[in-house]
């Protein structure tokens, strides 16, 4: 395991789920229409963050996994009014379970079309999911029209962002990586510190503040 994997999958992954509980309790609050489009697109770039990072199966799902417990304890601590939905649980896995699997088997494959794939799979998967076989009401009611315009209007807009963010995520991590390699004594070990800080002081933020 390479070192200091991880503090970056906890700081990765708590920085989406800190995007998820305090970016999506903005968006819905300010009614922002698609509001899962820009949480999905920040979602894809924190992950091609910690992919350069981590280049491993399984690190992807294990960032979604981090995500997805931090926006669970931070919904029920009650720090944002936002209530639980496990679909919004849901999604998070689906992407990045969907983000793992896909640039684990395809690693020469275009950033940008890696992305999109990853968006209109992760987008069928979770409205096929949540419809057929989790039976959620409000999916159920709206039936095959919105499982469509789920992934045909969000999924597509998503998947735009994302072909012009998952590149950028990858080449501002090169650079992240380049400046790092550079010799400065003890630069490692404060590296593994500030980011096991900044994940401490997110995990506070988000679910003791309420305490």
């Amino acid at each position: 395991m390479k070192k200091g994997t991880i503090p970056a999958i906890l700081f990765f992954g708590t920085c989406w789920g800190a995007c998820e509980v305090f970016g999506g309790e903005a968006l819905y609050r300010a009614q922002f229409p698609y509001a899962s489009v820009p949480l999905s697109i920040a979602a894809l770039g924190i992950l091609s963050l910690g992919r350069a990072y981590f280049p491993r199966p399984g690190s992807s799902l294990a960032i979604g996994c981090v995500a997805a417990i931090y926006k669970l304890l931070a919904m029920y601590s009650g720090f944002v009014g936002t209530p639980v939905f496990a679909c919004h649980l849901l999604g998070i896995c689906f992407l990045g379970a969907t983000y793992d699997v896909l640039f684990s088997a395809l690693p020469t494959l275009n950033k940008s079309a890696c992305a999109a794939a990853v968006t209109y799979t992760s987008y069928v998967l979770f409205a096929l999911s949540i419809t057929y076989l989790f039976r959620y009401a409000p999916w159920v009611a709206g039936g095959l029209g919105r499982i469509v315009r789920h992934i045909l209007l969000s999924g597509t807009l998503t998947a735009v962002g994302g072909a012009i963010v998952v590149p950028g995520a990858f080449r501002l991590a090169g650079a992240l990586e380049e400046h790092a390699a550079r010799p400065a004594p003890v630069r490692s070990a404060l590296t593994a510190g500030g980011l096991y800080l900044i994940t401490a002081v997110l995990w506070a933020a988000g679910i003791l503040a309420p305490l």
